[in-house]
């Protein structure tokens, strides 16, 4: 596509695209548009290809399942998905536990009529996404379970009505690129994003920096969770229509019309990627769906340390802390550990509480060789190139780990935990 085209359809798409301001997130972070180029997009496929062939699973003495929360259904205005397209794309990734979260209704109670228990393999939470919080409510004999949702959205809450809060949500993270700009971005990358379709979905992905800060600080004041949100809803699809009146109409996953191009950028669009004569009736040009629920499900998972599932079991890991997160189109992450051993045997895991003595050993292992951080009390206090680490604990304080991957020049998140909290002084009363 020649760049006088490109200035044309950009021109097209929004008149404030060269106004708008590319966030940084890290140091060398690209643009998004170089980000969705088909250089970078085959650069990011090679390196992760390259990497996942490293990847072991690793030995760690504590259980591993993968679930994922902030699912959405048809059961939500903005879904048309299936509960069996979530099974089928909750087998493809490994994943054992779903917590569904529709949005409220006022023609349906979406947590009674909601997926819930186990379901051709899989297990689900019913729940419901309201007023800033994800609510599992109480059931079997297991109180309320609340999570603290869209935190950017939430300046202040009481944490005594929450288990935690989302330390990373896909919705959230790709916000913050100008939505005008992304658009416009994946149409004129269009071949490359339907080559490299993973890849271009994690074109947004940014180690969530703000939402951790704030975790931090509410961890140093007492245990709190985090967890993942995928918060897939399957409903990021356009389909590009040529009509008779050589335009080019875009319609969304309903099928609803959401843009219309006319003049010179309608025939662009129609010379690059549909019919160049005119045509009698709508004909579909070319259409992509970037979330589908395998593909938003992969994206992250929130890893509970248990040894079997349960509503018991899983509300507990979810409750205390027992999380780990993983970010598996980056890598694939078949296995991770982070604990405390005494004296060469494990004490401790995420969500735990222990008091500190001599003799305390923090643990991580990795998959395959990573950047692994380890962060005390908000502040970073060792890093290392390794697949695993040993760090004798002088102090008590809150311990966690994060793990980030160098794929196509640029680094990923792909592994942060949930702390361990050592206790110099009185424990702060952990939930039950």
């Amino acid at each position: 596509m020649r760049p006088a085209c490109l200035a044309l359809i950009l021109a097209a798409l929004s008149t404030s695209l060269t106004a708008a301001q590319e966030p940084t997130s890290r140091p060398e972070r690209l643009t998004i548009f170089k980000r969705l180029s088909l250089a970078q997009l085959a650069r990011f496929d090679r390196d992760r290809a390259a990497f996942a062939q490293k990847v072991k699973p690793a030995d760690v003495p504590y259980p591993f399942v993968r679930g994922t929360f902030h699912m959405h259904s048809e059961l939500s205005h903005d879904s048309n998905g299936k509960i069996s397209e979530i099974i089928a794309a909750a087998k493809a990734t490994r994943t054992r536990v779903v917590g569904m979260t529709d949005h409220p209704s006022k023609t349906v109670d979406v947590v009674k009529e909601g997926a819930k228990g186990w379901k051709d393999g899989v297990y689900f939470l019913a729940g419901v996404e309201g007023g800033g919080a994800l609510d599992w409510p109480a059931v079997q004999g297991e109180a309320d379970l609340r999570f603290v949702s869209h935190p950017e959205e939430v300046p202040t809450f009481d944490r005594s009505r929450f288990a935690g809060m989302e330390i990373y949500n896909t919705h959230s993270d790709a916000k913050d690129e100008p939505m005008k700009k992304l658009l416009a971005a994946v149409l004129l990358n269009l071949p490359a994003v339907k080559t490299h379709t993973d890849a271009a979905f994690e074109s947004f992905l940014d180690y969530p920096a703000g939402f951790m800060a704030r975790y931090d600080k509410l961890t140093i004041d007492a245990p709190f969770s985090g967890i993942a949100a995928n918060d897939c809803h399957q409903n990021i699809s356009f389909t590009l229509v040529a009509m008779p009146d050589e335009t080019v109409e875009i319609f969304d996953y309903s099928e609803d019309r959401i843009s219309k191009v006319d003049g010179m950028p309608a025939k662009i669009l129609r010379s690059v990627f549909g019919p160049k004569g005119q045509v009698t009736k709508p004909t579909p040009m070319t259409s992509l769906s970037l979330d589908p629920y395998e593909r938003g499900m992969r994206h992250v998972g929130t890893f509970l340390q248990i040894s079997e599932v349960s509503e018991r079991t899983v509300r507990h890991a979810l409750r205390t802390g027992r999380v780990i997160l993983g970010f598996e189109i980056v890598a694939p992450l078949p296995s991770v550990g982070f604990w405390i051993e005494r004296d060469g045997k494990p004490a401790a895991t995420v969500g735990d509480q222990l008091p500190w003595q001599p003799g305390l050993s923090l643990r991580c292992a990795l998959p395959a060789e990573a950047r692994i951080r380890i962060v005390r009390n908000g502040k970073p206090v060792h890093e290392t190139l390794a697949d695993a680490c040993a760090l004798p604990l002088s102090s008590g304080g809150v311990y966690r780990m994060e793990a980030c991957v160098t794929l196509a020049g640029e680094q990923w998140p792909w592994v942060i935990s949930n702390p361990i909290y050592v206790e110099q002084a009185a424990a702060a009363t952990r939930p039950k």
